[in-house]
């Protein structure tokens, strides 16, 4: 029967199916299958239910999935959430925001299938937030921005509009951002702890110990994921050109169609930068993130290359041992 994934926690997963939310064991297989991976927040999952018993015995094809490399195993992917429509970037507004942060943050969403929501909470603390707007929008020129102030529901309506029924949205962001804070505002409840930042540099503990989606009064569903400390990149290269659509739109006039604006004679995106049509930072934050995912592809072709042989040479040594007691019959 079908279900969706709303808790992961260690391993250990909860769904909510048509009788209910309850906990559910992981057949084997999906452990070991490289390419469907144990379940994620957000997945829509086939189970088996026997008495009290659940278990998940198929992943549903994903529609997306906003997707991390794992902290310490850099050639392995790990599924933040599936299915997701919005990510919500949170940056606050007491240190922040962080541009290149955002473009890393809007270049995962894309390539999610998702579009990407600059929400700058804390807005009670800002002082000037129209040059907060425009460093926010730096990061993300076409998405949308939102500033809210989740103690003073400054904003908040706003966000709400964005979040309609049978949607489902991410939060993304560094602890101390006020993920949950703004999540329990949504939710209409303190459903998610929350702690105070450090007055030396506004950084927060690390509340949210594991990913849980929850469903909003406005029917939209809402996924709470720990804070990122590091926000390390897994996508297809082309994925980055999403977020650099006026460097994408000046490279139309370079000499090589396989420009990489690094230096190249006849480069229309260096004469823009020259010009003062584009912002060299920007420039510089999009061959930055091109080459680390140009980087993780070849560390993952290899990774596969390396999986391929071992596979070869294990069905090459069953199929030896399998001749071999035949002969010895």
């Amino acid at each position: 029967m079908p279900a969706r994934v709303v808790r992961v926690d260690r391993g250990a997963v909860t769904v909510e199916a048509e009788w209910g939310t309850a906990p559910a064991s992981v057949a084997g297989r999906l452990h070991r299958d490289g390419i469907a991976g144990p379940p994620a927040v957000g997945d829509w999952v086939g189970l088996d239910r026997v008495g009290e018993a659940a278990v998940v015995r198929v992943i549903l094809p994903r529609a997306g999935a906003l997707a991390r490399r794992r902290p310490g195993a850099p050639d392995l992917e790990q599924v933040a959430a599936a299915n997701v429509d919005l990510v919500l970037v949170v940056e606050g507004l007491d240190r922040g925001p962080n541009p290149r942060r955002i473009e890393r943050a809007a270049a995962l969403a894309w390539d999610a299938g998702a579009s990407p929501v600059v929400v700058l909470t804390k807005r009670d603390l800002c002082q000037d937030l129209e040059t907060a707007f425009a460093r926010a929008r730096e990061g993300a020129p076409f998405a949308e921005v939102v500033a809210v102030s989740a103690a003073g529901d400054e904003g908040v309506g706003d966000l709400d509009a964005l979040l309609g029924s049978g949607r489902t949205a991410v939060l993304l962001g560094p602890s101390g951002a006020g993920k949950s804070t703004l999540a329990n505002r949504l939710l209409g409840e303190a459903r998610f702890a929350v702690a105070a930042v450090r007055e030396s540099d506004r950084r927060g503990r690390h509340t949210t110990t594991r990913r849980e989606l929850v469903r909003l009064p406005s029917g939209a569903c809402l996924i709470d994921t720990p804070g990122v400390r590091e926000l390390g990149l897994w996508l297809d290269p082309g994925a980055v050109e999403a977020v650099f659509p006026e460097i994408e739109a000046a490279a139309e006039g370079c000499r090589f169609g396989d420009c990489r604006h690094e230096g190249e004679p006849g480069c229309a995106v260096a004469a823009a930068v020259a010009c003062g049509e584009l912002d060299p930072a920007r420039l510089a934050s999009f061959q930055r993130l091109r080459r680390e995912a140009e980087n993780l592809q070849l560390r993952r072709d290899a990774s596969r290359r390396h999986e391929l042989r071992a596979r070869e040479r294990a069905f090459g040594k069953m199929a030896r041992e399998v001749l071999q007691r035949k002969n010895n019959r």
